[in-house]
């Protein structure tokens, strides 16, 4: 059962379709929360499209990027474990890997398969593009396509090397990145004050400030002193340090169409990831934007956009 509910206030009053706030319950986790997502084209006879987003993010991050296409699709974005609106248990003690990720996006897809009756297309950005990977090679009878954005996929030796670190019985200097998502401040005054301390800095730099806007409208919620994270930094830190989880030999069990779009500027898909997509699928778009960074679909939304409808295209089932 899928409860659906109006969100006004996280709905942007420029898109050309307004999204529910929507739930489910995976099975064997019922008293222990929920998937919450956002959903365009309800009840339409569209294609099914889900967007999975990256760590620290939340699915209305998306929403400049996905209402383009809400006339086209039948979309859901979900707020994975840890993030936006979702329930589901987050403790980042026990966060070693992303393979609980492809384990709720499978829930996400049999429900979205059950209820529409067709196999779903996946799009995913950093974290989110691997998560898809991930459900897509365990469940490919739950998959039309695969639309890959600048995926993590680092290459197997540091992998590794990072599961076997993460499993010595004492703790060992972290990384950069897993320090600074550690270290990040969670509460602010209000919504307001977020969006000023992110505009045009850090990570945030390259992003318009309707993308800003939304990133803070779906990720944080009110607690007496302002707002706070919805992602809690710990949890945010745990992800990027657990890697007991195998991009690499889920992509060689694929068995879907896939298309990798990646950034030209600091990417976290690296070789030999590209060339082993293309020989995935030999049809894939297998395209480096040289000028984005990490943050590609916030700076060239109309590329995934227009690789979205290509995906569709090549995967419709013939008639």
């Amino acid at each position: 059962m899928t409860d659906q509910t109006m969100s006004a206030s996280h709905v942007s009053p420029l898109a050309p379709s307004q999204p529910i706030r929507a739930h489910i319950t995976p099975a064997g986790t019922r008293g222990e929360g929920d998937i919450s997502y956002l959903e365009w084209g309800a009840g339409k006879d569209l294609p099914p499209f889900h967007f999975a987003h990256a760590n620290g993010f939340n699915g209305q991050t998306y929403s400049e990027v996905l209402a383009p296409l809400a006339s086209e699709f039948h979309i859901r974005a979900w707020d994975a474990r840890g993030h936006g609106a979702t329930t589901l248990e987050a403790n980042p003690a026990r966060q070693k890997g992303w393979n609980i990720y492809a384990d709720d996006l499978i829930a996400m897809l049999e429900n979205f398969h059950a209820e529409t009756g067709q196999k779903v297309l996946l799009a995913g950005h950093s974290m989110g593009g691997t998560t898809s990977l991930l459900a897509a090679a365990k469940r490919p009878d739950l998959v039309r396509g695969l639309l890959l954005l600048d995926p993590v996929m680092i290459p197997l030796f540091a992998s590794r090397m990072m599961t076997v670190l993460n499993n010595l019985p004492f703790n060992i200097k972290s990384s950069g990145m897993v320090e600074a998502a550690a270290r990040r401040r969670s509460q602010f005054e209000s919504r307001e004050a977020v969006v000023t301390a992110y505009l045009g800095r850090g990570a945030f730099r390259t992003w318009p400030d309707k993308m800003v806007q939304d990133y803070v409208a779906g990720g944080t919620h009110e607690v007496a002193t302002g707002v706070e994270l919805s992602c809690a930094p710990a949890w945010e830190a745990a992800n990027f340090a657990g890697h007991r989880h195998n991009a690499w030999a889920a992509l060689r069990k694929l068995q879907v169409p896939v298309s990798l779009l990646y950034a030209g500027i600091g990417s976290t898909c690296r070789a030999p990831a590209p060339a082993l997509i293309a020989k995935a699928d030999k049809r894939a778009t297998i395209a480096r934007l040289g000028t984005c960074t990490h943050f590609l679909p916030m700076e060239k939304p109309e590329v995934v956009q227009a690789e979205m409808r290509a995906l569709e295209g090549r995967t419709r089932p013939k008639t």
